[in-house]
């Protein structure tokens, strides 16, 4: 990476920063390039490369003339989404554990789609899940398998934008930091129960139990994850 790309990186995260923390809409005019030019000190090849950038991430839009600059650019709305997590998250508004009952809003159609479209394949994996669970539930390593089986079982359902909102929940969670805590008095992760429960969920599965799915996953809810 030459010391110009580095800059126009530096400079195009700046602005992008400053769209997310500053809630500006789109269509707010940014500044025009000169402007831009004497607040970061750099040269113009280097902000034209961190606008190209910005232009590439659909988060400026660039018009020309005696009214023109650098306006915010409409964004798509998942875009939207990624940003305002990332706002809420550096702000310390949200953590893993509003992540998670998220998630518990989701577990129902998961676990349907999971059961109704199964093949021998996820059941085979599934197993192996459950060999991992019962060797590691007592030791250090019980919470990253729990998280693995809930992404294998999200893995299952056809619903690709479920899947894939699911999963990123799972992997905000990991990313997080540290382990949920569910805001219960005593929460013991690592419990009998929870291992019960949990291999109950893989139970279901397998047997293709449509009708527990609603008692396992209350069950679930109570003891969280």
């Amino acid at each position: 990476m030459t010391v110009t790309q580095s800059a126009s990186g530096a400079v195009a995260d700046a602005i992008e920063e400053s769209i997310r923390t500053r809630h500006m809409p789109a269509g707010e005019r940014i500044g025009t390039k000169t402007e831009l030019l004497e607040r970061f000190s750099v040269a113009p090849a280097t902000l034209n490369e961190a606008l190209r950038i910005l232009r590439e991430r659909r988060i400026v839009v660039v018009k020309p003339g005696p009214k023109g600059g650098i306006f915010v650019a409409e964004q798509p709305p998942l875009s939207r989404l990624a940003l305002e997590i990332v706002d809420l998250r550096s702000k310390g508004l949200i953590d893993a554990n509003n992540a998670v009952e998220v998630l518990d809003g989701l577990d129902n159609q998961v676990m349907l789609d999971a059961v109704r479209h199964r093949t021998d394949a996820d059941v085979a994996d599934l197993e192996a899940l459950r060999g991992e669970l019962e060797a590691q539930w007592h030791t250090p390593g019980s919470e990253a398998v729990n998280w693995k089986l809930h992404r294998r079982i999200a893995n299952i359902t056809p619903n690709l934008m479920l899947r894939s909102f699911y999963q990123n929940l799972v992997d905000y969670i990991l990313a997080d930091g540290d382990d949920p805590t569910f805001d219960i008095s005593g929460f013991t992760p690592d419990s009998d129960d929870r291992l019960r429960i949990h291999l109950d969920l893989i139970d279901v599965i397998v047997r293709r139990d449509e009708a527990r799915i609603e008692e396992v996953l209350a069950a679930h809810r109570m003891v969280k994850g």
